[in-house]
């Protein structure tokens, strides 16, 4: 039985884009972070969780956003035939190459009422002027345990990831993996009209602070096979 979980109601058509969010920004409110207040993920220990994580995550538009994105081998002639649909989309829009390049944007708040979920807020981030990623970021709590829950509009449809936060001393781990709670919500979800799938893939992310700066890596697999890393280098503005 497919879990109650929050998932947001917007979506894109065949070009996603900056557009998608014009009529569904919250125009009363102004959001920096990806979180409003990392005290509502209670798992977690801001006391002995590096404060720069924490920092970034309640005031990202603080910092700058470098990223090299490394596609598996076997994966790269998918790669490649997607990255022609994405640039017309404007939604993933990875590059093939693994240089480093700087991922720029703002956060956008989203209203609650177009969105179903609490306090949305749309990461936009662009390399160039090319919009890469529209993330909007929400979270919900189920059995005491709350979650990321990130919602990617798509062409008519919706790509939810929810995502487990714990602790690892002063590091974070997210992930969709189902490791500490049989019964978790976490995983990556594809939201058709009214019907939810669930989906093959998933992702993780190690984020930890480093000579005054942030390193993150974010893996992903498909029907458990790795197929894209990408590894962050987050700096305070």
């Amino acid at each position: 039985m497919m879990r109650n979980i929050p998932t947001s109601r917007i979506r894109g058509t065949f070009h996603v884009g900056e557009e998608v969010l014009a009529e569904h920004k919250d125009k009363r409110r102004k959001e920096v972070g990806l979180v409003e207040d990392m005290r509502i993920y209670e798992d977690i220990d801001l006391h002995t969780l590096s404060p720069m994580i924490i920092d970034f995550y309640e005031r990202t538009t603080s910092y700058r956003l470098f990223a090299k994105v490394k596609w598996k081998t076997w994966f790269k002639p998918f790669a490649s035939v997607y990255r022609m649909i994405s640039k017309r989309t404007e939604q993933i829009n990875l590059p093939i190459s693994s240089r480093e390049v700087e991922m720029t944007g703002d956060i956008v708040p989203v209203s609650e009422e177009t969105d179903g979920r609490r306090r949305p807020r749309a990461w936009v981030r662009k390399i160039g002027e090319e919009v890469c990623f529209i993330a909007i970021y929400s979270f919900h709590k189920t059995r005491e345990r709350t979650y990321m829950n990130i919602a990617l509009p798509l062409p008519w449809s919706t790509m939810t990831g929810v995502l487990e936060l714990n602790q690892m001393g002063s590091r974070l781990s997210l992930s969709s993996k189902r490791n500490t709670l049989k019964n978790a919500d976490s995983g990556t979800y594809l939201t058709v009209k009214q019907k939810r799938f669930k989906l093959p893939i998933e992702e993780y992310f190690l984020v930890e602070e480093g000579e005054g700066e942030l390193h993150a890596i974010h893996k992903m697999w498909l029907f458990s096979i790795p197929f894209l890393t990408i590894q962050y280098r987050i700096i305070p503005k």
